[in-house]
């Protein structure tokens, strides 16, 4: 088997990999390697995140952590939308940032600020139930899928703070310093949506367990939503003007959220009726 294939096998979501990964393994071996193949397992697994299916026994303990999962990996990938219009639209305010603006604005700090509360609650329901004995029992490794976030961020707040304390204008070396902060900011999102999601799966736990987080990830949703609609309704009013050029960046960000605000509210939805199905 090609290196190509594994890496698309390992692509497919733990439940599909749990219910189906030997056969289509084992069929991946038995057929020809071409990059047909290879495109069709990217395919697949692309399709298995978007549309996960779950069935046997644990299939209610599967959706509902395939939802856990995803609203938080939407949340990392959309909440940066706020403080990044805050920045384009008031600092410094341009033409076309009047009063509506600045009250878009709030409410979208606003959807920001509930959307972090309800996260960091659904976290705390999760992780000192599951966590805190492994930690206890001094199982460190648990924590491994937790470690490229925590050093890039360590990393990205040393960066910061150079950059504030050494920044003296636009100069060739501060624009390459400032392009790498944001690479590994989008590296620190990615790993941070992606790390607690590896952990959810490893510790894998009960129904009842879930059964809060799942409720609260409609609310981050619905957080997302409100974030994403205030913000991009803010920049549309604001215009290109107000932005000094940076409409298509900013454009580029609302896009992002509104795909991950869509997603959320999605797989948020398909967890809570999971839980009215088990309940009945």
């Amino acid at each position: 088997m090609k290196s190509a294939d594994r890496w698309a096998l390992r692509c497919y979501p733990p439940s599909f990999r749990d219910r189906y990964g030997e056969e289509l393994t084992a069929l991946v071996e038995d057929v020809g390697p071409s990059r047909r193949r290879t495109a069709g397992l990217v395919l697949g697994a692309a399709r298995a995140w978007v549309s996960p299916a779950f069935a046997g026994p644990d299939s209610t303990r599967g959706r509902l952590q395939a939802s856990v999962a995803t609203v938080w990996m939407a949340w990392c990938a959309g909440f940066l939308l706020t403080p990044a219009t805050f920045k384009a639209l008031l600092d410094p305010p341009g033409p076309g940032t009047g009063e509506t603006v600045r009250r878009l604005l709030d409410l979208s700090a606003a959807f920001f600020v509930l959307g972090w509360v309800i996260a960091l609650v659904g976290a705390a329901l999760l992780a000192v139930p599951t966590l805190a004995p492994a930690l206890r029992a001094r199982q460190w490794s648990v924590l491994r899928p937790l470690a490229p976030a925590a050093l890039l961020g360590l990393l990205e707040a040393v960066g910061l703070v150079a950059i504030v304390l050494f920044a003296r204008g636009p100069t060739p070396l501060m624009v390459v310093a400032a392009s790498a902060w944001l690479v590994g900011l989008v590296a620190l999102l990615v790993s941070a949506g992606a790390g607690p999601a590896v952990l959810l799966a490893r510790l894998r736990p009960d129904v009842a367990l879930l059964r809060l987080p799942a409720v609260l990830t409609l609310g981050l949703a619905l957080s997302l939503v409100g974030l994403c609609v205030t913000a991009a309704v803010a920049v549309l009013v604001a215009g290109d003007a107000a932005l000094a050029g940076a409409f298509a960046p900013v454009g580029g960000a609302v896009a992002v959220a509104g795909l991950a605000s869509v997603t959320a509210l999605v797989s948020s939805t398909r967890g809570v009726l999971a839980l009215r199905s088990h309940a009945r």
